[in-house]
C-alpha cells in the first residue's frame, strides 16, 4: 500500500509569486503605463473599460486573481489529502485513495500555476498596451485546460490499471468515460466526483448541455464583439 505523501504547497506560493512578480514589471514599466489604463478588451481587440492608474487598482488585478487561484489550489489539495487521509474500507479503496492524491496533486498544482501566469501576462501586456488579443487569450487558456484534463485522464487510466475499482474500473472508457449499459443510473460516484454513465441516453442530453451552452455563449459574445 502506498505512502500518503504530503501536498505540495509550494505550488500555491509560486502561483502568489507569480502575481507579484507581475506587479514588480508593472513597477517597471510605471511611466510608460497610460492614465486611465486599460483594464478590459472587446472581441476586436479595442479596449472599451478603463482605471484609475493607481497601486490599488493594480495589486486588486494581480492580486485578486493570483490569491483566488491560490486559493483554490490550496483548498483542492486539502481536501484531495484530507480524503485520502480519512479514507475507510477496503484496502483496495485505501490504496487507490492514497495513490489518487500522490499522482493528482503536483499536476493540479503546475497547470493551475500555468494558467495564472499566462493571464498575469496578457493583463501586463494589455495594461502596457504592448500587446493584447482576446481570442489568443481566450485559446491560450483553452489549451491549457486541455493540457490539465489530458493529465487528469491518463492518472485515472493509471490507477484504472494499478489501483482497480472492482464496480467501475472495468467500465471506464479512455479513463475518463464510464459505460456500463448493465447500471440503469445516469450518473456514478467516483472519489471526489462523479461520472457520467453514457449508456445512459440521458447522459447525451445533459453533456450536449453543459458542453453546447458555454460554446454558444462564447460564440455569441464573439461576434457580438462584446
Amino acid at each position: 500500500m502506498p505512502e500518503l505523501q504530503r501536498p505540495p504547497w509550494v505550488w500555491a506560493w509560486v502561483i502568489v509569486a507569480t502575481g507579484a512578480l507581475g506587479l514588480f514589471a508593472i513597477y517597471v514599466a510605471w511611466d510608460g503605463i497610460p492614465d486611465p489604463f486599460p483594464t478590459h478588451w472587446n472581441a476586436r481587440g479595442e479596449a472599451d473599460s478603463f482605471s484609475e492608474k493607481t497601486w490599488g487598482n493594480m495589486i486588486l488585478m494581480f492580486g485578486l486573481l493570483s490569491g483566488i487561484l491560490a486559493i483554490v489550489v490550496a483548498g483542492s489539495f486539502a481536501l484531495i489529502h484530507q480524503t485520502a487521509k480519512h479514507q475507510r474500507g477496503e484496502d483496495w479503496e485505501i490504496a487507490r485513495a492514497r495513490a489518487m492524491s500522490n499522482s493528482m496533486l503536483k499536476p493540479l498544482g503546475m497547470w493551475m500555476f500555468l494558467l495564472n501566469a499566462v493571464i498575469v501576462f496578457d493583463m501586463y501586456l494589455s495594461i502596457t498596451q504592448v500587446y493584447s488579443s482576446f481570442a489568443l487569450l481566450i485559446a491560450v487558456i483553452i489549451i491549457v485546460v486541455i493540457g490539465l484534463m489530458w493529465n487528469v485522464v491518463h492518472i485515472q487510466k493509471w490507477l484504472d490499471e494499478h489501483y482497480p475499482d472492482p464496480k467501475t474500473s472495468k467500465h471506464m472508457k479512455w479513463g475518463i468515460f464510464y459505460y456500463n449499459p448493465d447500471d440503469p443510473n445516469m450518473m456514478v460516484h467516483r472519489e471526489l466526483n462523479s461520472t457520467f454513465n453514457m449508456a445512459h441516453p440521458g447522459s447525451w442530453v445533459a453533456m450536449g448541455a453543459l458542453i453546447g451552452v458555454p460554446i454558444i455563449l462564447v460564440a455569441a459574445l464573439v461576434i457580438l464583439g462584446l
